[in-house]
C-alpha cells in the first residue's frame, strides 16, 4: 500500500505545478493581449492617414508616416534572409521606407537603387565618345516599367540607349527577395545598368498564392540570372498589373527635365538620347521657361521580324519594311491607334544626316491615337485606375490634347518593336479587360471636361 504521507506530499506537488503553469498561461494572454491591440493601433492609425489623404499617389515619395512605420516595426515584416549587406540594405530600405500608393492596395519604393551617374549628378558616357558629361539638369531619361519576368528586356535596352533609365519593377509580395537580389546581379555584370539604370520597386499588400521564387547567389552567372524564370504576361496570381502606377513611381525617380516613355520591348533608334539633346540645346528646352512650353515630340513606331535585327538608321528601317522585315506598331491589331502619326508623310522623307533629329510635321491629336513620345517630366500623371490592358497609354496622350500640348512628329527617330504583335499572342482575359477599361475611359473623358472647363479640345 502506497504510504499516505507520501501521496500528501505528490497532491502537494501536483497542486503546486498546476498553480505555476495557470499563472505562465495568464502571463502569456496579457502578453498576446497586448500584442494584438499594439497592431490593431497600427493598422487603425494606416487607415486614418489614408482616409485624411496622407497616403496617396501624389504623396507616394513622402516618408516618414507615423503609423506606417510602427506597422512595419510590429509586425516585424519579412522579405527575406540575408545575403550580402548591400541586399540585406536595400530589403530593409522598401520595409521601412516604403509607402502605400492611392489606392491602398500597394507599397511603393522610389529609386531604391540608383544609377551612380544618376547619384553623382550626371549624365555619363562609358564609351568615351563625349570629352564631358551631360548634366542631369540637360538630361533626358528613359522611363519604363515591366514585372520581374520580363526584366530580361532591360540589359540590352540600358546598352542601346546610352543614357539615363528609371525603370519601375512589380512582383508579387513573395517575389521581392528575389527582385532585389537580380537588382544587384544587373548591376554587377552589366556595366551600362550599374552606371545609368535606377530601380524603383511595386508590390502588393496582400498576395498569398505569391510564388517564393530562391534568390539566385551572389555567385550565379550572367548569363543564368532569368533561367528561372517563367510567367505569362499580366497573369499575377488574381492581381491586377498596376501598368499606369508603374509609369508614375518611375517617372517620379528621374531627375532630369526631359523623359521618353515606352514599353520594356520597345527599342529607340541607335543615337536617340544624344541627338535629341543636342537638339534641345540648341532650342534652348532646358532654359528659366522651359517648363511652360506645352510640347510632346512624338517617336514613329514600328515592330520588326523576330529574326532580325534591330536597324540602326531610318534608311534602314525603310529598307526593311520594303523587304517586308517591318512593319507600322500595332498595324495587325489596332491600325487605327497608330495612324495618325502619319506615316506615309514620315517615311516620304528619307531621313537627314545620322545623329540628328528635329520636328518633320506637326499632328493634331485625335481619338484613338497612342504615339510614343519625348516630353517634359512635368507634364500630367497617367490616371493609375487604369490596369492590366487596354487604354493605359492613350489616357494619358487624350488628356495632353485637351490640356493644349502640341504634338511634333520627329524625322530620323524611331522606336521597334522585336516581334510582329498578332492577336493569338495575348492573355485570355484580355478582350475582358479592354472591354472595362473602355467604360471606365468613357468616364475619364467626362472628368476631363471638368478638369479643363476652359479647354475647347476634346477626346472624340
Amino acid at each position: 500500500m502506497f504510504p499516505r504521507c507520501l501521496s500528501s506530499i505528490v497532491s502537494w506537488r501536483s497542486v503546486a505545478i498546476l498553480a505555476v503553469v495557470a499563472s505562465l498561461l495568464q502571463v502569456t494572454n496579457v502578453v498576446l493581449t497586448w500584442q494584438l491591440r499594439q497592431r490593431q493601433q497600427a493598422a487603425a492609425e494606416t487607415a486614418a492617414a489614408a482616409a485624411a489623404g496622407e497616403v496617396n499617389s501624389g504623396s507616394a515619395l513622402k516618408v516618414g508616416l507615423r503609423g506606417q512605420h510602427s506597422l512595419f516595426r510590429r509586425r516585424d515584416y519579412h522579405l527575406g534572409q540575408k545575403f550580402s549587406d548591400d541586399h540585406q540594405a536595400m530589403l530593409s530600405h522598401i520595409a521601412h521606407w516604403s509607402v502605400l500608393d492611392g489606392s491602398g492596395e500597394f507599397r511603393v519604393a522610389v529609386g531604391v537603387l540608383r544609377g551612380s551617374g544618376a547619384e553623382a549628378g550626371q549624365d555619363e558616357r562609358l564609351d568615351g565618345r563625349d570629352e564631358q558629361s551631360v548634366p542631369i539638369s540637360q538630361g533626358l531619361t528613359l522611363v519604363t516599367q515591366c514585372s520581374l519576368a520580363r526584366l530580361h528586356h532591360l540589359p540590352p535596352l540600358a546598352k542601346h540607349w546610352q543614357g539615363p533609365v528609371s525603370i519601375a519593377v512589380f512582383a508579387l509580395s513573395g517575389e521581392v527577395q528575389a527582385v532585389v537580389q537580380t537588382f544587384h546581379l544587373l548591376r554587377k555584370c552589366y556595366p551600362e545598368i550599374k552606371e545609368n539604370v535606377t530601380f524603383s520597386l511595386v508590390f502588393p499588400l496582400n498576395s498569398p498564392t505569391s510564388p517564393h521564387l530562391t534568390p539566385t547567389a551572389d555567385t550565379t552567372p550572367c548569363e543564368k540570372i532569368f533561367l528561372e524564370i517563367h510567367q505569362a504576361n499580366y497573369d499575377f496570381k488574381g492581381v491586377q498589373y498596376p501598368n499606369n502606377l508603374l509609369r508614375n513611381i518611375a517617372r517620379k525617380a528621374t531627375n532630369t527635365p526631359l523623359m521618353m516613355v515606352v514599353d520594356i520591348d520597345m527599342t529607340p533608334s541607335l543615337g536617340l538620347h544624344d541627338s535629341f539633346i543636342s537638339y534641345a540645346v540648341g532650342k534652348g528646352l532646358f532654359g528659366d521657361n522651359s517648363g511652360e512650353d506645352k510640347t510632346v515630340w512624338v517617336v514613329p513606331a514600328y515592330e520588326i521580324k523576330d529574326d532580325v535585327k534591330i536597324p540602326k538608321t531610318k534608311q534602314e528601317l525603310l529598307k526593311m519594311k520594303e523587304n517586308g522585315l517591318a512593319r507600322p506598331f500595332y498595324q495587325e491589331l489596332c491600325l487605327k491607334c497608330q495612324r495618325y502619326t502619319d506615316y506615309a508623310a514620315w517615311e516620304k522623307n528619307k531621313g537627314g544626316k545620322v545623329g540628328h533629329v528635329e520636328p518633320l510635321y506637326e499632328v493634331l491629336w485625335q481619338d484613338p491615337w497612342e504615339p510614343f513620345y519625348i516630353t517634359r517630366t512635368n507634364i500630367p500623371p497617367y490616371d493609375e485606375r487604369f490596369r492590366q490592358y487596354g487604354f493605359n497609354r492613350i489616357s494619358q496622350v487624350c488628356e495632353l490634347h485637351v490640356a493644349g500640348y502640341r504634338f511634333l512628329v520627329l524625322d530620323s527617330a524611331f522606336v521597334v518593336h522585336q516581334g510582329y504583335k498578332t492577336s493569338d499572342n495575348f492573355h485570355s482575359t484580355k478582350d475582358m479587360e479592354q472591354e472595362k477599361n473602355r467604360i471606365l475611359f468613357r468616364q475619364f473623358k467626362g472628368e476631363l471636361k471638368e478638369r479643363y472647363p476652359e479647354s475647347s479640345r476634346r477626346c472624340y
